[in-house]
C-alpha cells in the first residue's frame, strides 16, 4: 500500500498530500548544473536532497521517473572555453563527466533520464514555435526571440510578483527591437562554434528558461508532479519556465514545486575570492562522503544551511559513533540463523516513527533523530547477556538501520574497514598517535593484572582528557574516539 506523502509546494504556499496524476508513478524535474566548471559542495546539496527524495518515494512503493538536466549551452560555457582556448563542447563534455564522478563518489544514483540542452535543440525550436503561433512569443530582425511577459495573465504566480513591480535586465527598452523591458529570450542570436544551431530565425541558441520547458515536456510529459530546484531558482527561471510551458502546452505544467535552501560556509557565500570554494573533489580528498551527506540531512532540504569546519568534524564523529554500534550489534547478532530479519513490534514502532517524518514533507532531520534512537537501543542491547530474543531483536535492529541507510545513503560502507580509517582520520585531527593509545592500554592492563586499581583509572582519565574512550570488553579492551552529545543528538 502507497503511503500518503505530504510536501511543501512552493507554488501554493502550503503542505499538502502529495497526489500523482498517474496513480503510483511520480513524475519529478529537478534543474541540473550549468557545466563550465568542477561543481561545488552547494551543487552536491541539491543532489544529495533529490536524491534522498526519489529514494524514499521509491522505498514507500512508488514507481519515480527522475530527470535531471544538463545545461551544456551556456554564456558562462562560452566565456570559460575561450579562457581555455578549447571549443564549448569540448569543455562541457570534460565537466559533465566530471560532474557524473563527483556524484558516483557521493553515491548519488544516475537519474532516470539526464539530458543535455545541445541534445534537444528540435524539441526547443518546437516549443519556441508554438510559442509564437499561440501569440506568446515574437522574433526580431536581429535573429532573436522574446517571450511577451503582460501577455501571460498570472505571470508570477511562484514568486509572488507582480509584472507591474517587475523591472527588466540591463537591456533598454528599445534595444534589439524588445517589445517590453521585461521580456525574456527565448533565443538568442549566436555564431560560436559549437554552440549553435540552425533555426527558423537563423543561427543561434537557446535561451536559459525555455530549455528545461522543452526537456521536461520531452521526458515527463506536458503536465507532471514535482519540479525542484534551489530557492534561488524560483524567479526568473522556475517563473519563466511555467510562463512559457502553459502558454505553449495550454495546460498547468508541474503540480507541486519543492525548493531546496542555500548554503553559507562560516556563514558566508561561497566565493573563490574569499578562499572557501568549496569543490566536491576537494572535499572528498579531505572528508568521507558520508559526512557531506550527513551534515545536509541533519538540516531539512528548505533550510538555509552554514557549514564550517567543526560541523564536518562533528559530522565524522557521529559516523564514527554509528559505524561502530552498528559493528557491535552485528557482532551481537552473529548467532542469528534465521534466513530473514524477524518481525518485531519494537522495531515496526520505530519503522512507522521514521515513515511519520519522512513522509511528513521529508523531514530528515527526524530521520535522524530516528537513527541516534536505535543507535541507543542497539548500545543498551549489546550490553546484556545473549539470549535467543536479545540476538533476534539485534538482528532486527541492524536490518533497520541498513534499510534506512538505504533510503538516506549513510551506513553504506563496510563497518571494520571504515571504523579504521575513521579512527586513524580523527586521531590525525587530536594529534595523537595511536602507538601512544596501545602503550597506555599494555600500562593499564598489566596495572589491573596487578589489582592496582588506581594506575588503572589514571590511565583511563588521562586518555578521556586526551578525546579517547576505554571500552572493556569480554575479548579485550578496545578504544574509540569521544563523541559529545552535540554531535550525536
Amino acid at each position: 500500500m502507497l503511503r500518503k506523502i505530504k510536501v511543501y509546494n512552493t507554488l501554493t504556499r502550503d503542505k499538502h498530500e502529495l497526489v500523482p496524476l498517474e496513480p503510483g508513478h511520480i513524475r519529478l524535474y529537478a534543474c541540473g548544473v550549468t557545466v563550465y566548471d568542477d561543481c561545488h559542495i552547494g551543487h552536491a546539496m541539491q543532489a544529495i536532497f533529490f536524491d534522498i527524495m526519489r529514494n524514499y518515494l521509491e522505498y514507500t512503493g512508488y514507481k519515480v521517473t527522475y530527470v535531471r538536466n544538463y545545461t551544456d549551452v551556456d554564456d558562462k560555457i562560452i566565456n570559460r572555453a575561450k579562457q581555455l582556448n578549447i571549443s564549448p563542447k569540448e569543455l562541457s563534455e570534460r565537466m559533465i563527466r566530471s560532474c557524473e564522478d563527483d556524484l558516483d563518489q557521493l553515491e548519488v544514483k544516475p537519474a532516470s533520464f539526464q539530458p543535455k540542452v545541445s541534445e534537444n535543440i528540435p524539441e526547443i525550436i518546437d516549443m519556441i514555435e508554438q510559442l509564437i503561433k499561440n501569440d506568446f512569443a515574437y522574433s526580431t530582425s536581429q535573429g532573436n526571440v522574446y517571450f511577451r511577459v503582460r501577455n501571460c495573465k498570472d505571470y508570477g504566480k511562484l514568486s509572488n510578483r507582480k509584472v507591474d513591480e517587475l523591472r527588466g535586465g540591463t537591456r533598454s527598452l528599445k534595444q534589439d527591437e524588445k517589445e517590453d523591458e521585461l521580456d525574456f529570450a527565448l533565443w538568442k542570436k549566436e555564431d560560436t562554434a559549437d554552440a549553435c544551431w540552425p533555426s527558423p530565425w537563423g543561427m543561434g541558441r537557446p535561451g536559459w528558461h525555455i530549455e528545461c520547458s522543452a526537456m521536461a515536456k520531452k521526458y515527463l510529459g506536458d503536465s507532471f508532479d514535482i519540479h525542484g530546484g534551489g530557492i534561488d531558482l524560483v524567479f526568473p527561471h522556475h517563473e519563466n519556465e511555467i510562463a512559457q510551458s502553459e502558454s505553449s502546452n495550454c495546460c498547468s505544467y508541474a503540480t507541486t514545486w519543492i525548493h531546496s535552501g542555500l548554503m553559507t560556509i562560516e556563514k558566508q557565500k561561497m566565493s573563490k575570492s574569499l578562499g572557501n570554494f568549496i569543490t566536491i573533489k576537494d572535499f572528498l580528498s579531505k572528508w568521507p562522503n558520508e559526512v557531506l551527506r550527513l551534515g545536509f540531512l541533519q538540516n531539512h532540504y528548505s533550510s538555509n544551511i552554514d557549514f564550517s569546519q567543526q560541523t564536518f568534524k562533528n559530522c565524522k564523529k557521529r559516523l564514527l559513533y554509528y559505524y561502530e554500534t552498528l559493528k557491535h550489534l552485528n557482532d551481537y547478532a552473529q548467532q542469528n540463523t534465521a534466513t530473514s530479519a524477524p518481525v518485531d513490534a519494537r522495531t515496526t514502532a520505530l519503522r512507522e516513527d521514521f515513515h511519520k517524518h519522512m513522509s511528513d514533507n521529508f523531514n530528515t532531520p527526524a530521520a535522524i533523530a530516528c537513527i541516534n534512537e536505535v543507535m541507543k537501543k542497539a548500545n543498551q542491547l549489546i550490553k546484556k547477556k545473549r539470549t535467543e530474543a536479545h540476538v533476534e531483536f539485534a538482528s532486527a535492529l541492524s536490518s533497520l538501520l541498513k534499510e534506512w541507510g538505504l533510503v538516506l545513503g549513510l551506513l553504506q560502507k563496510d563497518p571494520a574497514s571504515f571504523i579504521q580509517d575513521l579512527k586513524f582520520q580523527l586521531l590525525a585531527d587530536l594529534g595523537i598517535e595511536i602507538d601512544h593509545i596501545e602503550t597506555l592500554i599494555k600500562e593499564r592492563w598489566e596495572a589491573k593484572q596487578a589489582k592496582n586499581w588506581t594506575k588503572s583509572d589514571d590511565i583511563r582519565n588521562q586518555l578521556l582528557s586526551q578525546g579517547i574512550i576505554l571500552q572493556d570488553r569480554p575479548e579485550g579492551c578496545d578504544w574509540s574516539i569521544c563523541v559529545d552529545e552535540e554531535s550525536i543528538n
